[in-house]
This record gives structure tokens, sequence and C-alpha cells, in this order.
């Protein structure tokens, strides 16, 4: 197989199968980030040695790569190791800008509890805010989401854009808008296997079409309206409609025009196939 992945200039190029066995036999070298994210994409746990060992590397990116690679694999066995780790990291460093204990315990909630007690911890959990937006940056790695997952990420996004939670005010600007586009790359990723979003029931449509609705009249990056016109494909076309008519009726400009006019082709063909 092929995986697309981003290497240490954010540009995306390709792993293959053949690379990553290349890379797992070279013991002792100190792989490169697309190398750590295509192993979790593959989804092969034979790669879990190799990512401990990454879990050590000099480069944080390739630390922080190596965590969300783990969760991607989803084996508890890891937990051990990873609490360990954890443990070993100063309080301190969740004044970091980047805190790898805070990312630590998010991976953690999810490989511990899987989604439905993840879901516990960001409503009801006595932790910290920071760890707590970080279980929704749990879903950019390459984590197989099943349908609780999808439901635990549409309820946090709908808190987020109400901010209905009272540590949410405190966000600045940036932080808030990036962990709503996490959010919303992550129900773009669950297009890929559609049958999640088209099985979502009533209660779950109603609501990722109030969070979409939303987000398009919000003042925010387009980027995060150009998620919402890519995914609403994947949805009913019932509720893809409702979902997007704050930019219906030529309200949509430039990249988010485009993905409105492929995704609305798609609804209409699949209505057709309905009838």
């Amino acid at each position: 197989m092929e995986y697309q992945v981003y290497n240490e200039n954010n540009y995306k190029v390709i792993v293959t199968d053949e690379q990553l066995n290349e890379a797992f036999h070279k013991n002792g070298v100190e792989l490169p980030v697309e190398i750590i994210i295509a192993m979790g994409a593959s989804h092969d746990t034979k790669y879990i040695p190799r990512l401990l060992e990454a879990l050590s590397h000099q480069t944080q990116r390739i630390r922080i790569e190596a965590m969300y690679s783990l969760l991607s694999l989803n084996d508890i066995g890891c937990v051990s190791i990873l609490s360990e780790k954890e443990k070993a990291i100063l309080e301190d460093d969740f004044n970091a800008p980047i805190s790898e204990k805070a990312i630590l315990q998010s991976v953690l909630i999810r490989l511990e509890k899987g989604p439905n007690g993840t879901e516990e911890a960001f409503f009801k959990g006595d932790i910290l805010p920071l760890v707590k937006t970080g279980l929704l940056y749990n879903y950019s790695s390459n984590l197989v989401l099943t349908m609780n997952d999808v439901q635990f990420i549409i309820n946090a996004l709908k808190a987020y854009v109400h901010k209905s939670e009272f540590w949410m005010a405190k966000m600045k600007k940036d932080e808030y808008e990036d962990v709503i586009i996490k959010g919303l790359e992550a129900l773009w990723t669950a297009t890929e296997d559609s049958s999640l979003l088209r099985s979502l029931g009533p209660e779950y449509n109603e609501k990722l079409v109030e969070v979409g609705t939303h987000v398009l009249k919000m003042k925010i990056d387009s980027y995060a309206k150009e998620i919402i016109a890519i995914f609403a494909k994947a949805l009913s076309p019932e509720y893809a409609y409702l979902m997007l008519e704050p930019i219906m009726n030529g309200r949509a400009k430039g990249d988010v025009k485009k993905e409105l006019e492929k995704s609305i082709q798609i609804l209409r063909q699949n209505e057709r196939g309905i009838e």
C-alpha cells in the first residue's frame, strides 16, 4: 500500500509498505517523521517497537507523531510504557508551547477508555482544559473511527461552537478555531467510510446540521467552511441541504464554492438513486 503523509517540511509525500519495511529493519537509526506517521497509517502493530523508540527522539515533532501513531495502532499493550513516559514528564510541561504531557494524557484516555470514556472525560472529567482539547486533537491521527467516535466528535464540536463548557470562553481565538477545524477534519476523515455519516440517526444528524450551519455563519478561516462543503456529500440529501443552506444560492466563494458545487452534484445523483 501507499500512504500520503507530511514530511518535515510539511509537504505531502508518498510512503510505501516497502519503505516502511526497510525502515523497520534499520535498527538504531532515527526515522524521519514521514515514516513515523506512515507506520501509524498502516495499522500494522509490528511497527510498535520502532514507534516506542521514537518516543525518545531528539525532535519534538517526531516524538509527538510517534504518540499519535501508537494511538492509530490502538494497541492496549502500549499503555504501560506510555503511562511511564507521561509520569516522567514534569508538571511544568503543561506550560510549554506544546505540552507532550498533555498529549500523552489525551492519547492514554482514548487508548484505555475508548470513545465513550473519552466523551466522559471531555464533559465530566476532572482534567485540565488542555487535555480535554487534546481529546479532539487525537483524531488528527490515523485512528480508525467508530460510530461512537463520530458521535463524540459531533458532541464536542457542538460544545465548542456554543462555548457551552466554561473553560472554552478562555481559549485564544486561534486555538479555538484550530480545534474546531481539527474536529471538522475528523468528520471529513469519517467520509472515507461514508457509511458512518450515512448511518447517523436523526438525533446526531440534527446536531451535525446545527454545528455545520453555525460554523458556516461564523467568522472563521474559510478552510473550515470548505471542509463542511466537502463532507456534506456523505450525508443524506435532506440533512446535507439543511446544513449547507448558509452558503447556498450564490453565497459561497472561492474554494468553498468549488467544493459545494461538487457535493451538490453528488447529492443530486444520490437523490436520483433514491427515487
